[in-house]
Order: C-alpha cells, then sequence, then structure tokens
C-alpha cells in the first residue's frame, strides 16, 4: 500500500472538524492565495519531509515517518487560534488507519502574525509514522 500521509491527514481532520469540508475549506496542497476557489478562512496540509526511511533486521518493509504540516489561514485572530488548536485536541492520541503513529510535532501551534492581506496564519506539524514495502 502506497501511503500519501498529507492527504490522509487531511482526510482525518475534515473528519474530526464538523465545519471543515475537503476541497472547500481544507485542502491538500500548501497555502495559497485566496480566490475563488480558496477561502480567506481555511486550512492547508501538505508533506514536508522527514527523516530517512529505516530498514530492521533484514525486513524489506521501510519504517517512514513523515512530517506533515497543517496550516490554519483566517481574517479574525482568535478564530484562527481556536480552529488550530480545536485540530491539536481532535487529533490528540487519534488513530489513523495503517499508521503506526500520528503525533503532534509540537507543544503548542505557531502564530506567524498576519499576511500582506491581513490574515492570520497559524501552524503545527505531525509526525505520521508508517510501513512501506
Amino acid at each position: 500500500m502506497t501511503h500519501i500521509p498529507a492527504e490522509d491527514l487531511a482526510t482525518e481532520i475534515a473528519t474530526q472538524i464538523g465545519s471543515l469540508t475537503l476541497g472547500t475549506n481544507i485542502f491538500h496542497s500548501m497555502m495559497r492565495a485566496p480566490d475563488s476557489v480558496v477561502p480567506k478562512a481555511c486550512v492547508f496540509v501538505w508533506g514536508s519531509g522527514g527523516p530517512a526511511p529505516e530498514r530492521t533486521m533484514g525486513d524489506p518493509d521501510e519504517i517512514r515517518r513523515a512530517i506533515v504540516s497543517v496550516q490554519v489561514r483566517n481574517p479574525k485572530h482568535k478564530l484562527g487560534s481556536d480552529l488550530i488548536h480545536e485540530i491539536v485536541d481532535a487529533l490528540r492520541g487519534d488513530d489513523i488507519a495503517t499508521y503506526l503513529e500520528v503525533k503532534v510535532g509540537m507543544s503548542e501551534p505557531l502564530s506567524f502574525g498576519q499576511d500582506t492581506d491581513g490574515l492570520h496564519i497559524f501552524a503545527t506539524n505531525y509526525v505520521m509514522t508508517y510501513l512501506e514495502p
């Protein structure tokens, strides 16, 4: 089975957070400027690397640890902050099928302040561990 961690995490976030819908206000992509498809208030989820795969004791499967970034953008600081914390809380201890472990990569989400359009940006990372043949 081929894993696509960022896509799987975006799907799980949309499942856990009732106000988010894939392709409407949560996207499996890097952050994009608001337009007719991408609203000002939304979530972006994408893969951002990870350490080299490991093999143990001659096992043909690789242990992989993907780092997945989650960014929330919102015109209102409090709404963006509340949503990134809601995502972290919803996924704490959550299991995603076929993954050995999904853990938040930082103690507290980051606030990047406002972008050039005055939109507030918040972020966190997840480490998703899985076996890949």
